[in-house]
Protein backbone atom coordinates (compact mmCIF):
# COMPACT_ATOMS: atom_id res chain seq x y z
CA UNK A 1 0.00 0.00 0.00
CA UNK A 2 1.75 3.02 -1.10
CA UNK A 3 -1.40 5.93 -0.79
CA UNK A 4 -4.26 6.08 0.47
CA UNK A 5 -6.74 8.40 -1.08
CA UNK A 6 -10.12 9.68 0.09
CA UNK A 7 -12.62 11.68 -1.46
CA UNK A 8 -15.97 12.33 -1.16
CA UNK A 9 -19.02 13.34 -3.51
CA UNK A 10 -19.16 16.58 -2.05
CA UNK A 11 -17.79 18.94 0.78
CA UNK A 12 -18.97 18.96 4.51
CA UNK A 13 -18.01 18.91 7.75
CA UNK A 14 -17.94 15.25 8.31
CA UNK A 15 -15.67 14.81 5.31
CA UNK A 16 -13.02 17.08 7.43
CA UNK A 17 -13.32 14.69 10.12
CA UNK A 18 -12.70 11.60 8.63
CA UNK A 19 -9.91 13.41 6.70
CA UNK A 20 -8.53 14.63 10.52
CA UNK A 21 -8.82 10.87 11.47
CA UNK A 22 -6.89 9.57 8.68
CA UNK A 23 -4.46 12.02 9.13
CA UNK A 24 -4.08 10.91 12.42
CA UNK A 25 -3.01 6.95 11.44
CA UNK A 26 0.32 5.65 12.14
CA UNK A 27 1.31 4.70 9.08
CA UNK A 28 3.97 5.23 6.67
CA UNK A 29 1.54 6.06 3.33
CA UNK A 30 0.61 9.45 2.12
CA UNK A 31 -3.20 10.23 2.43
CA UNK A 32 -4.12 11.85 -0.64
CA UNK A 33 -7.40 13.68 -0.27
CA UNK A 34 -8.77 14.24 -3.79
CA UNK A 35 -10.80 17.36 -4.23
CA UNK A 36 -14.74 16.57 -2.96
CA UNK A 37 -16.46 16.43 -6.02
CA UNK A 38 -13.74 15.96 -8.63
CA UNK A 39 -15.37 12.95 -10.00
CA UNK A 40 -12.22 11.39 -10.26
CA UNK A 41 -10.63 14.33 -12.33
CA UNK A 42 -7.94 15.86 -10.33
CA UNK A 43 -4.48 15.54 -11.21
CA UNK A 44 -4.08 13.85 -7.64
CA UNK A 45 -5.74 10.53 -9.27
CA UNK A 46 -2.52 10.23 -11.77
CA UNK A 47 -0.87 9.03 -8.52
CA UNK A 48 -2.98 6.02 -7.96
CA UNK A 49 -1.57 2.63 -8.53
CA UNK A 50 -3.71 -0.54 -7.98
CA UNK A 51 -2.25 -1.92 -4.76
CA UNK A 52 -3.42 1.82 -3.06
CA UNK A 53 -6.70 2.06 -0.81
CA UNK A 54 -9.61 4.65 -1.89
CA UNK A 55 -10.94 5.45 1.02
CA UNK A 56 -14.98 6.84 -0.42
CA UNK A 57 -17.79 9.11 2.11
CA UNK A 58 -21.18 9.23 1.83
CA UNK A 59 -23.45 11.25 3.69
CA UNK A 60 -26.80 9.69 2.79
CA UNK A 61 -27.97 7.86 -0.21
CA UNK A 62 -27.07 10.75 -2.50
CA UNK A 63 -23.98 10.35 -1.98
CA UNK A 64 -23.52 6.60 -2.41
CA UNK A 65 -25.70 7.21 -5.72
CA UNK A 66 -22.96 9.86 -6.82
CA UNK A 67 -20.07 7.24 -6.15
CA UNK A 68 -21.84 4.62 -7.98
CA UNK A 69 -21.92 6.57 -11.20
CA UNK A 70 -18.09 6.47 -10.74
CA UNK A 71 -17.55 3.06 -9.88
CA UNK A 72 -15.33 2.54 -12.98
CA UNK A 73 -12.43 5.13 -12.04
CA UNK A 74 -12.02 3.10 -8.74
CA UNK A 75 -13.39 -0.79 -8.69
CA UNK A 76 -9.88 -2.00 -9.04
CA UNK A 77 -8.94 -0.03 -5.50
CA UNK A 78 -9.06 -1.43 -2.24
CA UNK A 79 -12.08 0.45 -0.67
CA UNK A 80 -12.96 1.19 2.41
CA UNK A 81 -16.87 3.03 2.66
CA UNK A 82 -17.23 5.31 5.61
CA UNK A 83 -20.83 6.47 5.67
CA UNK A 84 -21.44 9.23 7.65
CA UNK A 85 -24.67 8.61 9.90
CA UNK A 86 -26.48 5.27 9.37
CA UNK A 87 -30.00 6.86 9.56
CA UNK A 88 -29.06 8.65 6.59
CA UNK A 89 -28.66 5.30 4.20
CA UNK A 90 -32.27 3.88 3.72
CA UNK A 91 -31.11 1.09 1.04
CA UNK A 92 -27.99 -1.15 0.63
CA UNK A 93 -27.37 -0.08 -2.67
CA UNK A 94 -23.60 1.36 -0.83
CA UNK A 95 -22.99 -2.83 -1.34
CA UNK A 96 -22.51 -2.31 -5.51
CA UNK A 97 -19.74 -0.22 -4.27
CA UNK A 98 -17.90 -3.40 -3.32
CA UNK A 99 -15.84 -2.50 -0.41
CA UNK A 100 -13.35 -4.65 1.51
CA UNK A 101 -14.81 -3.01 4.79
CA UNK A 102 -17.81 -0.67 6.02
CA UNK A 103 -17.69 1.80 8.83
CA UNK A 104 -19.47 4.70 10.73
CA UNK A 105 -18.43 7.76 11.19
CA UNK A 106 -20.92 8.19 14.27
CA UNK A 107 -20.17 4.66 15.54
CA UNK A 108 -17.43 2.40 14.32
CA UNK A 109 -14.65 4.66 12.33
CA UNK A 110 -12.34 3.23 14.69
CA UNK A 111 -12.85 -0.31 13.61
CA UNK A 112 -11.99 1.24 10.35
CA UNK A 113 -8.93 3.04 11.03
CA UNK A 114 -8.08 -0.55 12.68
CA UNK A 115 -8.59 -2.23 9.68
CA UNK A 116 -6.06 0.05 7.65
CA UNK A 117 -3.55 -0.09 9.85
CA UNK A 118 -3.60 -4.40 9.95
CA UNK A 119 -3.61 -3.70 6.22
CA UNK A 120 -0.24 -2.07 6.72
CA UNK A 121 0.94 -3.78 8.78
CA UNK A 122 0.47 -7.16 6.57
CA UNK A 123 2.23 -5.72 3.63
CA UNK A 124 5.21 -4.88 6.15
CA UNK A 125 5.31 -8.40 6.78
CA UNK A 126 4.61 -9.73 3.20
CA UNK A 127 7.27 -7.52 2.16
CA UNK A 128 9.61 -8.46 4.32
CA UNK A 129 9.58 -12.02 3.29
CA UNK A 130 10.09 -11.62 -0.39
Amino acid sequence: MKNIFLYAPRESESFRRVEDRMRQLPLNSALITLPPGSRFESPLCLHLRSNDVVILFAIDDADISALLELRDEYENFRIILIIGNEKNITNNKYSYLSPRFVAYLDSNIDDATEFLVNIYRKERFNNHLH
